[in-house]
């Protein structure tokens, strides 16, 4: 009985400090840091690890990242910088928390989780309006690029994914009062979006804003030009309103007529920096399809490839400062270190995130919504890897995964059983 009443106690202190996680996912390396370490070690304290294993040896998705970050591991048998791969794979402890919100939390937490993180985004984009509007300073972040506690890649994803789980609330809202809250909250953060400077979030709201309405209107011609007619609106009146927006939007076109005219410096700046990193990446998996560089040689074989192939002094100029990061783009990374075989691990990640049987058709739709807003992102910014995007992989994977099981399974059975038995 003790026992039981000791268990059922920290389970409960498990599921108030993941809604402290959530909420600080947002705004604190720190804070994802503490709570992680203090998730994890409630989650060995409260036991019952045979149960917690027959349930997660069963689920897909954990199995999936299982076996990537193995064959990471594996691979630095093969990397000429085996130290910088460990180092790289260490932050992978970000994902432990999958583990607990997936086995430890009940049920109806879940959702206070999800309003958890919400609250930690609104209080960072308060920080992020009263900076671009100048009413106050915050560190070294400027006007021009309002992103207070991530680079603007990271930000965008957070607030383009935070805007649709808001609009998806919205068709699944049976008050008026409420609707009307939840389509206001969307329009903010999608206000506070394209006051951001990362045009690929923008990319991926316009995308997955589709999604959301074929997910949730069942008149499939209503679906495309109801999001089509809410997209080029939001557009329009960014780019009137915005002039972060519309200075990104001219260089994004400027960039793009560079291309079509085959201009000498087509690829100098933003995108087209990306694009040569891209494409000296696909001659280093030329060279190693198979497995790869190994982890943690990428940009070794990044600057080797710089200092043989007859680049534009100026662009190699480029390339030899950003040799120092990462290719800025997910499949591109991976794929160099760890060749075809990683790509097909990490894709399978997502597949099984996409085959995940979640009955909550709120739920449903919303992980639908992740993949595309997660995807997209992943095209031009490494976000397997870097804290924020990994917590925030760690918190909706975890959740997905929460709601993807069955009232009966393993020990939440177990432990409804025990609370009726006091």
């Amino acid at each position: 009985m003790l026992s039981t009443i000791k268990k059922l106690e920290i389970n409960s202190v498990i599921n108030y400090v993941a809604i402290a996680y959530a909420f600080s996912i947002p705004i604190s390396r720190a804070g994802i840091g503490i709570f992680s370490v203090l998730l994890f070690i409630l989650w060995l304290i409260e036991g019952d690890f045979k149960d917690k294993f027959l349930f997660l040896k069963t689920n897909k998705v954990i199995i999936s990242i299982a076996i990537f970050i193995v064959y990471s591991l594996i691979s630095l048998t093969w990397s000429s910088e085996p130290g910088s791969g460990l180092n790289h794979i260490r932050k992978y402890f970000y994902l432990l928390p999958i583990l607990v919100v997936a086995t430890s939390i009940q049920k109806d937490f879940l959702f206070r989780i999800l309003s958890a993180f919400l609250f930690g985004m609104l209080i960072s984009e308060i920080l992020s309006y009263g900076i671009f509007f100048e009413w106050w300073k915050f560190k070294d972040v400027l006007p021009n690029d309002p992103t207070p506690f991530m680079n603007h890649l990271q930000y965008a994803m957070f607030l383009s994914m935070s805007s649709l789980l808001l609009l998806n609330r919205f068709f699944f809202e049976t008050s008026l009062k409420w609707k009307l809250f939840y389509f206001l909250y969307f329009l903010t953060v999608t206000s506070n979006l394209f006051l951001n400077g990362g045009r690929t979030g923008h990319v991926a709201f316009a995308v997955s804003i589709f999604v959301v309405g074929f997910a949730n209107i069942k008149n499939k011609f209503v679906a495309f030009f109801s999001m089509l007619l809410l997209v080029i609106s939001i557009f329009y009146t960014a780019y009137n309103v915005s002039p972060v927006f519309q200075s990104r939007f001219d260089a994004g076109v400027a960039e793009a007529n560079k291309f079509s005219d085959n201009a000498k410096d087509k690829y100098i700046g933003s995108f087209g920096i990306r694009l040569a990193m891209w494409k000296a990446g696909s001659e280093i998996i030329k060279e190693k399809p198979i497995l790869g560089t190994g982890m943690g040689a990428e940009m070794k074989a990044l600057q080797e490839n710089i200092e043989k192939s007859n680049y534009d002094s100026a662009l190699e100029k480029y390339l030899l400062v950003l040799s120092d990061t990462h290719y800025h783009n997910n499949y591109v990374q991976v794929t160099v270190g760890l060749g075809f075989i990683g790509l097909f691990l990490y894709l399978w990640i997502l597949y099984q995130i996409f085959k995940l049987k979640i009955d909550d058709r709120e739920l449903s739709n919303l992980r639908y919504v992740f993949l595309a807003v997660y995807s997209i992102s992943s095209l031009v910014e490494l976000m397997f890897g870097p804290q924020f995007p990994l917590a925030f992989f760690a918190l909706f994977i975890g959740i997905f995964i929460g709601f993807s099981k069955n009232d009966d399974d393993y020990f939440f059975s177990k432990n409804k059983n025990s609370v009726k038995n006091i």
